[in-house]
């Protein structure tokens, strides 16, 4: 009996020190604009590089528009480092300026003219992806979801 309560106690003791371990480990807490680059572009780490995000609908002054096959099919890659490239072939670099501000400079392929815009992001989540381009004369919004 006395074995028994001994042994229970060994494992009380083990199990105070695991517990222990776990509370103090080092938590690393990071910012809410670098959770936002971790949802657009991925972490960073293993596998988790880059992020694509295919277009869903686009609306004009809120009005639905209606996309061809060809425009539904057009994706948007940010890799984690601030590179930016989608599927006509252009690329460039991107930047979170602020939470809500995505800066994009682009290439064009079939031109090389480089251009740069500059989005409000409406929505962002691991599923979706709400931009409002900011022009002064049309209000653009652009509704992308996650490519697999």
């Amino acid at each position: 009996m006395l074995e028994k309560i001994m042994s229970y106690k060994k494992y009380g003791y083990l199990l105070a020190v695991l517990i222990v371990f776990q509370c103090c480990a080092k938590k690393e807490v990071i910012s809410d604009l670098e959770f936002r680059k971790q949802i657009l572009a991925g972490s960073g780490t293993y596998q988790n590089l880059e992020r694509s995000w295919r277009l869903d609908s686009t609306y004009v002054n809120g009005a639905p528009v209606a996309l061809t096959a060809y425009q539904r099919s057009f994706v948007k890659t940010f890799v984690h480092d601030g590179i930016y490239k989608d599927s006509e072939l252009n690329n460039g670099t991107w930047e979170l300026s602020a939470l809500n501000t995505l800066r994009q400079k682009i290439t064009y392929s079939t031109t090389s003219k480089i251009d740069s815009c500059s989005f409000e992001i409406i929505l962002i989540n691991t599923a979706q992806l709400k931009l409002k381009l900011n022009n002064a004369t049309v209000k653009t919004e652009y509704l992308f979801k996650i490519a697999n």
